[in-house]
């Protein structure tokens, strides 16, 4: 009984908190996804010691990581997405291997192992397209040039990202890095991708059609999160992360008739499960790492100030490869640099294969934060500005 009041008490401080710092973070102008990673610092061990990790908790934490996925590949238009012209494949490449191989040669320098300089280069290839979705809607940019570039190159920057994140954690489990063993996980991981693809397209709209006739209430809400989570399962089979499935999952649906259905009904599992996994997140941060008084701490804060520096540029500079007359090159780099939910998963996983200790992990938390709390403030003045210029 004691064990299940303790759960219960973790679970509504996490939702409780959540809530409160995302509306705060949202008031101040600011991605409510902050507010919960701050709120995960705060109830956290590092400073109330309110809530503590436990195998439930990481469960449900896992489950909100899915989730998260799911939706992202149903919010995906896979038509625009296989339409996306060559300026924003050109971006999204330069997007992920710029940013790769700087977090790669930091990590290494700072004198962490392979394996986890590895981990850190597949982190920094993120890119979180809701955050920059959400900047250019509010300000009515979507039709822009540089708006479709951006988002076009963001969905192919987070498909490249999930393989990649499938091959390092693969080669994180497996042991040695051979070109035969990253061929052979590449190779399994768009094996995986195309097929499931392919096979859910074909599959997916039939089975729908039939379940949309049935009568039982959210039955297609129900059956779309049941697709999810086969996906997802097939996926941990051939050795990929769960949110590949879940991603791959959410793409299918996204081409049926019942995906606005789905996407409605699923807003209330994601209020729920998704702010578990953003705080989780935040309890595993050790913010004493960050305490500028004691000299052990300064090289990790010299990481992550070095880190955030590449994070910033290996994005930025993918904006340059556009060569098109007319665009704000600058603006469409900006665009990719906020990590958001996608680097915090990547971290997180990084993290609960002890490939991350607390102080890498918490490093690279803060780097995450950093490029997601300054990129909205950078993108609300060019866009302005561009305002100005007509």
């Amino acid at each position: 009984m004691h064990n299940v009041f303790e759960f219960l008490i973790a679970l509504a401080s996490i939702l409780f908190f959540a809530k409160i710092f995302g509306e705060i973070a949202l008031k101040l102008g600011q991605s409510a996804i902050i507010g919960e990673l701050l709120a995960g610092v705060l109830i956290g061990p590092s400073i109330l010691g309110l809530v503590h990790e436990t195998p439930v908790l990481t469960s449900i934490s896992e489950l909100g990581a899915v989730i998260l996925l799911f939706e992202v590949g149903l919010s995906t238009d896979i038509k625009e997405f296989l339409k996306a012209g060559g300026w924003a494949t050109a971006v999204a490449f330069i997007g992920v291997v710029v940013p790769y191989f700087l977090g790669y040669f930091v990590f290494l320098h700072f004198g962490l192992s392979s394996t986890q300089a590895i981990f850190a280069g597949a982190v920094l290839t993120a890119t979180s397209v809701g955050i920059t979705a959400r900047v250019f809607m509010d300000l009515k940019k979507l039709e822009t040039k540089e708006a479709k570039i951006v988002l076009g190159a963001a969905v192919i920057d987070d498909v490249i990202g999930l393989a990649i994140l499938a091959i390092v954690l693969k080669l994180v489990q497996g042991g040695t890095v051979t070109f035969g063993t990253v061929a052979s996980i590449s190779g399994t991981a768009v094996l995986f991708l195309v097929l499931s693809v392919a096979a859910g397209i074909l599959i997916a709209p039939t089975l729908f059609k039939f379940v949309s006739k049935m009568k039982q209430e959210h039955i297609i809400f129900v059956m779309g999160i049941a697709f999810c989570f086969v996906f997802s399962a097939f996926a941990t089979k051939v050795g990929l992360a769960s949110i590949v499935g879940s991603f791959v999952a959410g793409l299918v649906l996204s081409t049926t008739n019942q995906s606005e259905e789905i996407r409605k009904d699923i807003k209330p599992i994601y209020a729920f499960f998704v702010p578990v996994f953003f705080v989780l997140m935040g309890t595993n941060v050790d913010i004493s790492a960050f305490n500028p008084f004691v000299a052990a701490n300064r090289e990790i804060l010299i990481l992550v100030a070095v880190l955030f520096i590449v994070a910033f540029i290996g994005k930025a500079v993918a904006g340059f490869v556009v060569l098109k007359k007319g665009i704000n090159r600058f603006l469409i780099g900006v665009s990719m640099v906020p990590r958001g939910e996608v680097g915090l998963i990547f971290a997180g996983i990084g993290f609960k294969n002890n490939v991350f200790g607390s102080n890498e992990y918490s490093a690279l938390v803060a780097v995450i934060m950093l490029t997601t709390f300054i990129t909205p403030i950078i993108l609300k003045y060019l866009l302005s500005k561009q305002n100005e210029n007509g």
